[in-house]
């Protein structure tokens, strides 16, 4: 026990980057944790001498692409075990067993690949309406939560809209909003939130939006998580369920890649849409776009088009209402447009 303590330790001193030792601990400690049973500083000699590929596949990453993690991150996580088995082996805590063997044939996932964005497809705001309408009208057996059909139907609603991650959105409390009154106009209620790792992220919801939240979530202490009453397991089950009536792959996931999706779609704007992802890098937003290979959104086919928009003058009043309404994307664009006018609506 006294020298896997030493190689441990040796491990995380040998790491320079704070934020590498904390993702490399996090990692050893997820793994160690699901394979062996264990913390990473108690393993002995026949649990490496037992361990195989199997284990790594059937009770890691299995477990973890069932709860909708990326394979990226599943990587990642055996990039540190295995930065962690080298210290083992230089230390020659266990002599006698290839700890570069091991490291090689228990640790290399082939079928893992680091950018999978694609493995799911996100929600736009069409899908989002009907899964909310869907979520409000199916039947919820064995649960205790009045109401649970809005309630889950607020939750992906709010997910979508404020692009917070869903661990982090579970362990929001009302004293993390603050109601203000902005310079710029608009009332609003200002939420900061710890989202990825220590991060403090900072998201305006229009006063309206939190009052409704307000409605259907409140109980009267401002300490307690909003979404205290709902389970991520449910919601991950919902999803599932949601996908297979729709014949889609829909994660939980989905609707962060679906708002980035849709408000670059409305905005053009990457670096709003970055903020928004709270992204630190541009090049991650972009893999968090789906752009369809739609042809009327293909670069030549706009410059070649050659639209008389004069002709928008001959439409009927109806004629317009109905393409305005055809698409929830065109909807929020005139209410923005209108606002930025100052027309009442």
């Amino acid at each position: 026990m006294k020298n896997i303590l030493v190689a441990y330790l040796t491990w995380k001193n040998s790491i320079s980057s704070p934020n590498t030792l904390k993702k490399y601990t996090g990692s050893v400690e997820i793994y160690c944790g699901m394979v062996f049973g264990k913390k990473p500083d108690e393993l002995t000699r026949d649990d490496f001498k037992n361990l195989r590929y199997s284990d790594t596949i059937n009770k890691f990453v299995k477990p973890l692409r069932d709860k909708d993690i990326k394979d990226s991150t599943i990587k990642s996580h055996l990039i540190a075990m295995r930065s962690y088995l080298n210290i083992i082996r230089k230390e020659k805590t266990f002599p006698g067993l290839n700890m570069t063997s091991i490291s090689n044939d228990v640790f290399k996932v082939q079928s893992l690949g680091m950018n999978n964005v694609e493995h799911y497809e996100p929600i736009s705001l069409t899908d989002l309406n009907e899964m909310e309408e869907w979520l409000k009208s199916k039947n919820y057996f064995n649960t205790k939560v009045d109401n649970a059909g809005e309630k889950y139907a607020m939750l992906i609603d709010f997910m979508y809209k404020t692009g917070v991650r869903v661990t982090a959105t579970f362990n929001i409390t009302w004293n993390e909003f603050t109601l203000m009154n902005s310079p710029y106009g608009g009332d609003w209620a200002q939420l900061e939130v710890l989202d990825k790792g220590s991060k403090l992220n900072t998201k305006y919801l229009t006063r309206a939006y939190y009052d409704k939240l307000h409605r259907i979530f409140y109980r009267n202490n401002d300490d307690e998580k909003i979404f205290a009453e709902l389970s991520q397991h449910s919601l991950r089950s919902f999803f599932k369920q949601f996908s297979e009536k729709k014949g889609r792959h829909l994660v939980i996931h989905s609707l962060k890649a679906g708002a980035a999706t849709t408000l670059y779609a409305q905005t053009k704007d990457i670096l709003l849409v970055r903020d928004f992802c709270d992204h630190e890098s541009v090049s991650t937003t972009e893999s968090y776009i789906h752009q369809q290979e739609d042809p009327n959104q293909m670069g030549t086919a706009i410059l070649t088009e050659n639209f008389d928009a004069k002709k928008i003058d001959d439409l009927s009043k109806e004629q317009l209402l109905m393409l305005i309404h055809s698409r929830p994307e065109i909807e929020n664009t005139i209410m923005r447009t209108g606002s930025q006018f100052n027309l009442t609506f």
